[in-house]
């Protein structure tokens, strides 16, 4: 189920983007004609602010992806409508430029970050300057031999497959080969992303809809305004992409994939007066830690995670550090949501753990091979004062969780309570007048 919030929440911006210029473009009687006159510059806003943003965090791929929309969006909507070259050497430029587009988004989308100044930097700036060279070569004058002679011969026999049929090319400029790869590199996406799709990775989402805006553009090349709109759409695909992962990396927690600490500090502002949290501890994690390994110690915490994840009784699971994790019940009591947190206790004492291959199986009389139990203590408070804060009553519940490990662990512990102090109190005077 989280899984699947999340994939929804990748997919809407990015579609409704798309979806959203389409409608645009198709109505652009609805701009107001006090911004068509900067309609062809909001493609490099973008594109440059996207970048200065991508560089200030860090995200030197996204850097060279927004650079990369910016100058292609120059050379099809600023440079080609101003050449005088003819129809074929245009043809090449044009079908080349959108033949390489498509594949330099997969191909820095799957580079890893390390930086602009450096010398990857370097290399993937050289990378770009290469292939703009290329598609200039395409609107030389031709020659007899050469390497520019050459390179046209080349893109241009890439212009004349004709493998697909008539109908499937007719309604686009875009030749064949370009609609053959780009179709193949979504394809794949579409796989990887499905094979993929346990994990919170927005990566899938932001190259298949930036790449069809990015064919969009070419397409409607001849619609004016059109290839500025979809480039500007691809350049705010990337864009939203990085808030979308600066906000997983600040709120939600990378190992496990519950909702961080500082999560769990924005959501105690929305609380209302009456409310349960629970503090929830996996017992002797720290031998098991020292056991097996800090790796297979990940797994139990990922375990234990998706298990909280599924907790019952309208409770939501963060984690608090370490192997600590904490539950909000919004509407609970404390008694009330004890059944609901016993039952999640229970489920993950019986679920057996298993340890992954090439690591050392546990020896004890309790597990079969293989496999270890593991169990986890709870503490659980409520809010029973108006003036209580969310870290009081993380104190009360803290204390509960390790009343429930002097008890024994494997166990829920409800807090002390002033009424339930007062009754403690009234029973001990009733037996001393007895």
């Amino acid at each position: 189920m989280r899984a699947l919030t999340s994939l929804v929440l990748s997919l809407f911006l990015p579609i409704t983007s798309l979806v959203g210029t389409f409608f645009i473009v198709m109505n652009q009687h609805f701009i107001p004609q006090s911004v068509l006159p900067i309609m062809p510059a909001l493609p490099f806003v973008l594109a440059i602010s996207g970048a200065a943003m991508a560089w200030q965090f860090k995200r030197s791929r996204a850097v060279f992806l927004l650079l990369l929309i910016a100058l292609c969006c120059w050379f099809i909507t600023l440079y080609l409508p101003g050449m005088s070259s003819t129809g074929m050497r245009l043809r090449l430029a044009y079908g080349l430029s959108a033949l390489l587009l498509p594949i330099n988004l997969v191909i820095f989308a799957y580079c890893e970050d390390r930086g602009v100044l450096t010398l990857w930097g370097s290399i993937s700036g050289a990378f770009i300057i290469l292939q703009a060279a290329m598609v200039a070569a395409m609107l030389a004058p031709s020659q007899q031999n050469g390497l520019i002679a050459w390179l046209q011969g080349n893109v241009l026999s890439l212009d004349r497959i004709d493998v697909l049929p008539v109908w499937a090319t007719s309604w686009t400029f875009i030749p064949q080969i370009v609609l053959i790869v780009t179709g193949t590199v979504l394809f794949l996406l579409l796989i990887f992303m499905s094979l993929n799709k346990g994990k919170r990775d927005s990566t899938y989402v932001t190259l298949i809809t930036s790449c069809l805006a990015v064919i969009a553009a070419y397409h409607y090349v001849a619609i004016p305004n059109a290839s500025s709109l979809f480039f500007m759409a691809a350049a705010l695909i990337i864009t939203l992409s990085l808030f979308q992962d600066s906000y997983f990396m600040a709120y939600v927690d990378e190992l496990t994939d519950l909702p961080s600490r500082r999560a769990l500090n924005a959501d105690f502002k929305k609380l209302g007066r009456k409310y349960a949290l629970a503090m929830v501890d996996i017992d002797h994690f720290k031998k098991f830690n020292d056991t097996y390994g800090h790796d297979i110690g990940d797994d139990v915490l990922r375990m234990v995670a998706g298990h909280l994840s599924r907790v019952s009784g309208g409770g939501r699971a963060y984690r608090y550090g370490g192997e600590e994790f904490t539950i909000i019940f919004p509407k609970g009591i404390a008694a009330e949501v004890q059944s609901h947190l016993d039952e999640l206790r229970q489920r993950i004492a019986t679920t057996d753990f298993h340890i992954r291959s090439g690591k050392r199986a546990p020896k004890k009389r309790n597990t079969r091979k293989g496999s270890v139990n593991v169990t986890i203590s709870i503490g659980i408070a409520e809010r029973t004062d108006g003036s209580q804060s969310p870290m009081e009553v993380i104190k009360l519940a803290d204390k509960a969780l390790y009343k429930a490990k002097g008890a024994g662990r494997n166990i829920v512990k409800l807090a002390s309570t002033p009424r339930n102090n007062k009754s403690s109190r009234s029973d001990e005077k009733r037996n001393a007048r007895t």
